[in-house]
């Protein structure tokens, strides 16, 4: 495979995951609003899209199984979002 083609090809994979988490952020965000403030939904929205990000990037350009990804996401979103809210508690 060509070095360009090749580099084609990742670019093509990792705008995929990068829109899957989006959109999945948004939902989670829209889903929380009733039952959390706005900062809060939106601070779990972003970590749920980072997750879910890695967790498509690891899915279609590693081919890792979906079985194995369960885990990843499941501790990595609160995992995301409490070293989140961690760094904006250094920053204040």
């Amino acid at each position: 495979m060509k070095l360009a083609s090749a580099f084609a090809r990742e670019e093509v994979l990792f705008v995929a995951a990068v829109l899957v988490g989006s959109v999945t952020g948004l939902v989670a965000g829209r889903l929380l609003v009733p039952w959390v403030s706005d900062a809060t939904a939106g601070n779990i929205a972003l970590a749920v899209a980072t997750t879910a990000t890695g967790a498509t990037h690891a899915r279609l350009a590693h081919r890792r199984s979906l079985r194995s990804l369960v885990p990843s996401v499941v501790v990595g979103g609160p995992l995301a979002y409490l070293v989140m809210r961690g760094i904006h508690t250094l920053l204040r």
